[in-house]
């Protein structure tokens, strides 16, 4: 039987690592974290400390402060289109810019290590306000693009 410090790909002994930058990228969405802590063996598998590390990462920057930003209205029977919050226009396909958002974590497990997230906003060419996608459509794309990062890095799902 595995204990939390063998690794479950060749039995060698894991021990606690900070991992180099890890990025994915998701709907415009990017997610960096850096010295992210982990397990790893000698062979360089890699793993959670927890298994549900993944989805404690995803909450605490999801319940982050967040500068307010003016949400994007989605529209339409058929075909789902953004509309501005400002003056109700029609907002583009691209983003024109995005916003960074740094964060510091430590999550109950692990030392603190840093992420940093990007987010697309479209801005209205009738008015000039600059919105982001509805909440929802931007935690799914933070959540893939999270995935991406970890799959990149190596370590494996659960």
């Amino acid at each position: 039987m595995t204990t939390a410090k063998t690794c479950k790909q060749c039995g060698a002994e894991l021990a606690l690592a900070r991992l180099e930058a890890l990025r994915g990228e998701e709907s415009g969405v990017a997610l960096s974290i850096d010295g992210m802590p982990a397990y790893a063996c000698v062979k360089g598998h890699k793993r959670f400390l927890t298994p549900d590390f993944p989805m404690r990462l995803i909450d605490s920057l999801a319940k982050a402060e967040t500068p307010e930003l003016p949400v994007a209205q989605k529209k339409g029977l058929l075909k789902k289109r953004y509309h501005c919050p400002g003056c109700g226009g029609e907002l583009p396909d691209e983003a024109g810019t995005h916003t960074t958002l740094e964060r510091r974590l430590e999550l109950k497990d692990g030392a603190p290590f840093g992420a940093t997230v990007s987010l697309p906003l479209y801005r209205c060419g009738g008015c000039g306000v600059a919105a982001m996608r509805p909440g929802d459509e931007m935690a799914n794309a933070l959540m893939k693009a999270a995935a991406q990062a970890f799959q990149t890095a190596g370590i494996p799902p659960g």
